[in-house]
């Protein structure tokens, strides 16, 4: 009896398990799990194959556009990026040379599916297939020469093999077959495998020397075959699924001995299931990957598996959802790509696996992305002083007599909208009069306590000094202010996240910079009604926030972080109403529209510390972009030079604390 057809692209599109790399020294082994690496702007993702050096996964997803595009993970930079096509929406990658830097697969040209070639050193996609050639690459050697794939040109599907970007070459197959495709090579490219029928069967082949051989089955019923989807970049190990005596579909390996005999292993399935499947094997053929049923909580489901013969079939377990697959795994075995449902199996996302959890890179980064970024501490730090104590002129406060003031001053802020916050800072200064023109400077030491997600913390404790020049124009009534700022912080962070076997915690220590401006215009005085008056006010503020590159210790995922630096602007516009209670206390009542005009927070980058061939990119979170703020104040002299101001504020949801309140006494000289 003939076995199923197994010679469309669309099987070896879903059936793309590759053998990547040389036995090469490979960084040390990674930590814990499963991360999730999606990111091309749509709602699925599937990794494909990783190269040898465990620096590039590949794959295919949804963009933004809602079309399939090929992808590039990791690697140079550690983010995601899309290949894009040739002019038509569909794209997918299916191998990838050891270094990285030659990716194949197929792309849709004239309707019709080509094989292709991308050179990442240009990012260059280059068409393989000339018209008369449908087809694909499902592999390419780890020298980056040798891509393999099916051709059809026109009287079925073939093994097809090209060689340095020569004309695609047709193969064979096996004795008394017509067709079939390669699936898989080794590193020298001298080793090809794939399916190939004989006229009777669908058998896995091994095809070296311009000789194609069948690696052989682990026995049948019904019937007998087998498939072969990955080999060892030496070329002895071949890995795929056959038939079995039970009536099962299980993964095999089929291993060459020196002399030249063929020895095939059933390597089972686990608990409770009846399939498994083998889609790739590292270099050496100790680490074999791919996928199995079983029993889930009553449920069979299925599952990404690792295979040794020290250990046998290992459960990879999921990204939260209830299946996923294996399908590439780097030389040393120690990286493995493939793809599975997140939470509510309603969306798949590919993968890195690096030991026995899934983890969401996103979800590892969350605890310092958006409000809980160590910028954005820091720059609502920065701000608690110059929106609170000077959220008016220096010149707006009674002189009192005299051209000189000092003042000593606390601001309180607290967020619990956005963030879980409270901050405080306190600072002394001095100002003099000259004429028309007030300058003032401050001294100050700010701390922040945030909470973080999973019960991780955040403290940020740090001294600033403060600038103000006021220049009263020429109605005598208007006011031109400058507040100039700088602090250095030092940000220690708890960070936790949930790795699948609990909650880990990781800490590090960074130092930050600040530099604030803000440029201010208060309007001319408009009588209401008696001893109560309002004027207008707008200012702009800039702040820019740079951290150093740190690195944490502790916790399973602890990380080594890259610089950052960011650049926030605001807008405000608001008005001021003033009445007079008597010679000695004045109420203020503020409202005020605050506009955020920077776009997303900067992008996280890293690596995991431990492990090099895991970095992360994780894109900052857009601001709040309005956000209305209303207070007031109360000025209230002590004696004939002494003042005493206390000020309250409060916010809608935005980046402004959503209560803040500054006291400050104030002694004219």
């Amino acid at each position: 009896m003939s076995s199923p057809a197994v010679f469309s692209l669309a099987t070896l599109s879903a059936a793309a398990g590759l053998v990547l790399g040389a036995s090469f020294v490979f960084p040390a082994a990674a930590k814990a799990g499963m991360t999730d690496i999606d990111g091309l702007g749509g709602d699925y993702t599937s990794g494909y194959a990783v190269s040898g050096n465990g620096m590039m996964i590949v794959g295919r997803g949804l963009n933004a556009s809602g079309d399939v595009e090929a992808f590039r993970y990791a690697g140079f930079d550690g983010t995601m990026h899309g290949l894009g096509n040739l002019g038509v929406g569909y794209s997918a990658a299916y191998g990838v040379s050891y270094d990285g830097n030659i990716i194949v697969g197929n792309v849709t040209v004239g309707g019709q599916l080509h094989p292709f070639r991308y050179d990442v050193a240009t990012s260059t996609m280059t068409d393989m297939g000339p018209s008369l050639y449908i087809g694909t690459f499902a592999a390419v050697s780890g020298d980056g020469r040798v891509a393999v794939g099916q051709g059809n040109g026109g009287w079925g599907g073939y093994v097809m093999r090209q060689v340095d970007a020569a004309a695609p070459e047709n193969l064979g197959h096996l004795a008394g077959g017509s067709g079939g495709e390669a699936t898989g090579v080794s590193y020298d490219g001298d080793v090809i495998v794939g399916i190939s029928d004989n006229g009777v069967t669908t058998l896995g082949f091994r095809f070296k020397g311009g000789v194609m051989t069948s690696v052989g089955t682990l026995g049948g019923s019904a019937y007998d075959w087998s498939r072969a989807y990955g080999v060892s970049a030496d070329g002895t190990t071949v890995v795929g699924q056959s038939t079995t005596a039970s009536a099962g579909l299980h993964a095999f390996k089929s291993e060459t001995t020196l002399g030249g005999a063929t020895i095939i292993s059933d390597l089972g399935v686990l608990a409770g299931g009846t399939d498994s499947m083998a889609k790739a094997v590292n270099a050496d053929g100790t680490v074999i990957v791919g996928y199995s049923e079983a029993l889930i909580a009553g449920t069979v489901r299925t599952h990404a598996i690792k295979y040794t013969d020290a250990l046998g079939m290992e459960d990879l377990g999921t990204l939260g959802g209830s299946q996923s697959k294996a399908f590439g795994v780097s030389a040393d075995g120690s990286v493995i790509t493939g793809e599975s449902y997140i939470a509510g199996d309603l969306v798949t996302h590919a993968f890195i696996y690096a030991d026995t959890v899934m983890l969401d890179v996103n979800d590892w980064m969350s605890s310092l992305n958006g409000p809980n970024s160590v910028l954005a501490m820091s720059g609502n730090l920065a701000s608690l002083p110059m929106e609170g104590a000077h959220h008016r002129p220096l010149m707006s406060y009674d002189s009192m007599g005299k051209s000189g003031q000092a003042w000593a001053t606390g601001d309180f802020g607290s967020s619990s909208r956005k963030t879980d916050s409270h901050a405080t800072t306190g600072e002394i200064g001095v100002s003099t009069t000259y004429g028309n023109v007030v300058a003032g400077l401050a001294a100050g030491y700010g701390a922040q306590n945030q909470d973080l997600a999973l019960g991780g913390s955040a403290h940020v404790t740090g001294n600033y000094v403060l600038a103000e020049f006021d220049y009263r124009l020429p109605d005598k009534q208007s006011i031109l202010s400058a507040v100039l700022m700088t602090g250095r912080w030092t940000s220690a962070t708890a960070r936790a996240y949930a790795t699948g076997a609990g909650t880990s915690v990781s800490n590090g220590t960074t130092e930050i910079s600040t530099e604030s401006m803000r440029l201010r215009y208060d309007g001319p005085v408009t009588p209401l009604a008696g001893r109560l008056t309002a004027s207008p006010f707008l200012s702009v503020a800039w702040t820019r926030a740079k951290a150093d590159a740190y690195q944490e210790s502790g916790g399973s995922y602890d990380a080594s972080f890259d610089a950052q630096s960011h650049t926030s602007s605001e807008g405000r516009l608001g008005l001021t109403a003033k009445y007079a209670f008597g010679t000695d206390t004045t109420l203020l009542v503020t409202g005020e529209w605050i506009r955020r005009f920077d776009r997303t927070s900067g992008t996280l980058t890293g690596v995991d510390s431990d492990h090099g061939a895991l970095p992360f990119s994780v894109s900052g979170l857009a601001p709040t972009k309005n956000q209305a703020r209303f207070g007031f104040d109360i000025d209230h002299k002590l004696a004939a030079d002494t003042l005493l101001n206390f000020s309250a504020h409060f916010a809608g949801l935005g980046e402004a604390p959503s209560a803040s309140a500054a006291l400050s006494i104030r002694r004219a000289f």
